[in-house]
């Protein structure tokens, strides 16, 4: 499996990489030196990442602790540049450069699953990632603004859906996760309106996760254990997230969803 980051703010980078901290990088992490980079190498900084992918098309992923599961980081100030591309040149360097990478067959061959990880915007590069998807999972928190963005997204997948070409399969939505959720009004107001909407609820995961100390905690670089599913087997944090993998895996396969 092949973890791609194509959020600036490296998130997902610092999970699964150990990331170098740099205070003349406005995010403050940089990829760290590649294992395979040798000072003979010549033309190549040592760093790969994501960005590589619309700039140059050579990629080095890098292992991490888990076993089976590569990852491309992020590299904040390249991501942010790629935005940038003229619109006459948009289609050619962003929209359609993932879509290609993942077609190699040398990244076929190398990896089953590909994940990838996009700014919550509809971005050029959260386009390209919808292009190169099979699936989509929208994460969402129940109140005003990130609604509006979930509508946002839910019509950026329509766009998708109207203009892949006829020989692939359709873009499914594998699940509407609603995320950080509270017992108060407004979040349980929220949830029960999309329950009820005829364009969304076929679409909503059944699965809530709420807004619990465990999910952050296990965001901190020093957190122990470092993953949700490493909790005591009653722990909730860690039961709602297999819950949502279970849901999103049977959405996956295609095997009844709710």
């Amino acid at each position: 499996m092949l973890a791609v980051d194509l959020d600036a703010q490296c998130n997902l980078s610092r999970r699964f990489v150990d990331m170098e901290y740099d205070a003349a990088d406005p995010d403050g992490v940089l990829p760290p030196l590649h294992p395979m980079f040798h000072d003979d190498d010549s033309g190549w900084s040592g760093r790969s990442s994501s960005a590589d992918i619309y700039f140059n098309g050579e990629v080095y992923p890098y292992h991490t602790r888990i076993d089976g599961l590569d990852a491309l980081p992020g590299h904040g100030p390249r991501l942010r540049e790629i935005e940038l591309v003229r619109v006459d040149d948009v289609r050619e360097r962003v929209h359609d450069r993932l879509y290609a990478f993942l077609s190699l067959e040398e990244v076929r061959q190398s990896y089953d699953i590909v994940l990838v990880d996009t700014a919550p915007a509809k971005g050029p590069l959260t386009i390209s990632a919808m292009r190169a998807a099979t699936h989509v999972i929208i994460p969402t928190t129940l109140e005003p603004q990130p609604i509006e963005g979930l509508f946002g997204m839910l019509q950026l997948w329509r766009q998708e859906m109207h203009s892949r070409d006829a020989g692939r399969a359709p873009l499914k939505i594998a699940a509407i996760q609603p995320n950080l959720f509270r017992k108060v009004a407004l979040h349980e107001g929220i949830l029960d309106s999309l329950r009820k909407d005829a364009a969304v609820a076929s679409l909503l995961s059944p699965v809530i996760l709420h807004q619990r100390i465990a999910f952050a905690e296990s965001d901190h670089a020093e957190a122990r254990p470092k993953s949700i599913f490493d909790l005591a087997e009653r722990d909730p944090a860690r039961q709602e997230a297999i819950e949502m993998c279970e849901y999103v895996e049977r959405s996956l396969s295609g095997l009844g969803v709710a």
